[in-house]
């Protein structure tokens, strides 16, 4: 019986110490926030070159719109 005693002292001291530090972790994640730390996201980079599967299919013409074949000019 002499080991009940001593967890009823040692058990409380032990669930405060780890709330403390539990809670210590969570005031210090809130005060250190990973995403304000990153630039944003670069945007998509416009360029006037076709992939190389669309130029061998002749699918684009150097860059400039190709009228559809349905389409009559003007």
């Amino acid at each position: 019986m002499t080991g009940s005693f001593l967890v009823l002292i040692i058990t409380p001291i032990g669930a405060i110490i780890a709330l403390a530090f539990w809670l210590g972790m969570v005031y210090w994640a809130d005060a250190h926030p990973g995403w304000k730390a990153h630039a944003t996201a670069p945007g998509p980079e416009i360029t006037g070159v076709s992939p190389p599967a669309a130029a061998e299919l002749g699918e684009h013409h150097g860059g400039e719109l190709a009228p559809s074949p349905d389409r009559k000019a003007a």
